[in-house]
């Protein structure tokens, strides 16, 4: 299933955000995250893998990364409840704020495709609501 959602906005500068995605442990400890297991196969391509809750139980998700530094990151499902899909993150700079933008082909071995719609804009709303909310509490340093 194609999705494409825009709209979402960073209080924070690209820069900043950029900073923020990369810092590693201050990354996941924005997010709900546990047993964090990461790898760098380069300065741009890693692999980011997780615990956290997911539609009332506890799930594992692992991602293959790129960064395509400035314009955002491009991310291929390799575990969890959206294994197969691949997605790219797309950061627009907007003076002391950033646009985001997701778009992606998104399939699941264990969500509906009625349902899939539904869980991946639940999954990308807590992320997202997560990141924001630590970008504020950067800026506010």
């Amino acid at each position: 299933m194609f999705l494409r959602d825009e709209g979402g906005i960073f209080d924070a500068p690209l820069e900043a955000v950029w900073e923020f995605v990369g810092s590693g442990d201050g990354h996941s400890s924005a997010h709900d995250h546990k047993d964090v297991r990461r790898q760098l196969d380069g300065d741009t391509v890693g692999t980011y893998s997780w615990v956290q809750p997911f539609r009332g139980q506890k799930e594992r998700f692992t991602m293959r990364w790129r960064s395509y530094h400035p314009l955002g990151i491009a991310y291929e499902v390799l575990e969890g409840p959206f294994e197969g899909s691949r997605f790219f993150l797309i950061y627009e700079p907007r003076g002391e704020r950033t646009g985001v933008t997701v778009v992606g082909e998104f399939v699941s071995p264990t969500i509906s495709v009625a349902e899939l719609r539904s869980a991946v804009d639940g999954f990308f709303s807590v992320e997202f609501e997560q990141d924001s909310a630590a970008l504020r509490a950067r800026k506010g340093r």
